[in-house]
């Protein structure tokens, strides 16, 4: 008993140490992880911006002021312009403006620069004019007393357009920062969009290729060589060059024609009359597979089902400013015409992609009647 009474200080003691250190290392994590937070290539832009300024104000000093005192006023001016720039940016407008505040916005930093006149007003009057007497002789505010000072309209006009100018170019630089942080989301969110409907529709156009193939091998069709070959055409345009946003329109024709030589070669004349005729004035550029979508639809919905003779017309022309492509088919007279809520996602992928690659610049005509199907496209380049 006498033994554990002995020892009980020490431990409790030793408890405490141990709890100090703990807590120390705990504080000195944290700082360590708040370090590695820092932008310091941000921070050391920011200083080059203020020390560029106070450079600027020592170069336009005039020769009967001193370096030394010069240069420590004009510090604690900069200061006080990097606190007004600071608090306004990313405090006031964040809670205020950007929150559709305006009238207290308007009140928030009017109240703001006044507070920081206030302060740099005191620290003249109290501490920079006792210091440096002579520098301040011919300052239009010397003579007056403090109160005098905060109540002058002329001197807190001539003061705040002193304060706010550095802070006006600084906040247009911190927007145009901003705006081109929210551009590059923006073009990322609309490429990963893309890719999202591209890897949706080559699947899905791929599906109907391999369909039709194996439509033809089972007739054995003497044809199949020149099928592999169409068919392989197609795979290295939909794999590799659907990559891209946009691609020639050449390209786009060649894809075409050799989708409708594929389809063709399952039809016979009497089953179906198809013509397509181009009027390219103009190379321009187009999205892969947008045109290609409604020829497949067409295809799909206007020829499988069809009992008699069917008929597509298509068009397509370019010129430097425009791409008008346009399609007619024939429309199944018969209960196996319906169009199924699956069948319709490539139409879907295409609005979608027409929103994100030609946004208010493009215009879709879809018109349907007993007899026929007509698509009308407009792309504005």
């Amino acid at each position: 008993m006498r033994f554990l009474k002995a020892k009980t200080p020490y431990l409790s003691q030793r408890i405490k140490l141990i709890s100090i250190f703990y807590y120390l290392g705990s504080q000195l994590k944290y700082n360590m992880n708040f370090i590695k937070k820092l932008d310091f290539k941000r921070i050391g832009l920011h200083c080059l911006y203020w020390i560029s300024f106070l450079l600027l104000y020592i170069s336009e000093k005039s020769e009967k002021e001193g370096y030394y005192e010069f240069t420590f006023i004009y510090s604690f001016k900069i200061i006080a312009e990097a606190v007004l720039a600071y608090g306004l940016i990313y405090f006031i407008i964040p809670e205020t403006l950007n929150k559709k505040r305006p009238f207290l916005f308007i009140l928030s930093s009017l109240s703001w620069v006044y507070l920081v006149f206030t302060l740099l007003m005191t620290l003249k009057y109290y501490f920079l004019e006792p210091k440096f007497p002579d520098f301040f002789e011919d300052w239009f505010g010397h003579k007056m007393s403090l109160s005098e000072r905060l109540t002058s309209g002329k001197l807190m006009l001539r003061e705040f357009s002193f304060l706010t100018y550095p802070v006006i170019i600084f906040g247009f630089i911190s927007f145009n920062r901003k705006q081109q942080r929210l551009l590059k989301l923006e073009e990322e969110k609309k490429s990963m969009e893309l890719k999202v409907l591209k890897n949706q529709l080559n699947p899905h156009f791929l599906f109907n290729t391999l369909n039709n193939l194996y439509t033809l091998t089972l007739k054995k069709d003497d044809k199949a060589p020149e099928i592999i070959a169409k068919l392989s055409e197609i795979l290295d345009f939909v794999l590799y060059r659907c990559n891209e946003d946009y691609v020639s329109i050449e390209k786009e024709i060649a894809l075409i024609e050799n989708y409708i030589a594929l389809e063709k070669l399952r039809y016979s004349d009497n089953r179906l009359a198809i013509s397509f005729t181009k009027d390219i004035q103009e190379s321009v550029k187009i999205s892969p597979l947008i045109i290609l979508t409604f020829i497949e639809n067409a295809f799909k919905h206007g020829v499988i089902n069809e009992t008699e003779k069917a008929t597509i017309a298509l068009h397509l022309e370019s010129t430097r400013n425009q791409i008008l492509f346009t399609i007619e088919n024939t429309k199944p007279q018969n209960e196996l015409s319906n169009v199924s809520d699956k069948s319709r996602i490539g139409l879907e992928n295409v609005r979608k992609q027409l929103d994100l690659l030609y946004p208010k610049k493009h215009e879709l005509e879809i018109q349907e009647t007993q007899t026929n199907y007509k698509v009308r496209l407009y792309l504005t380049l």
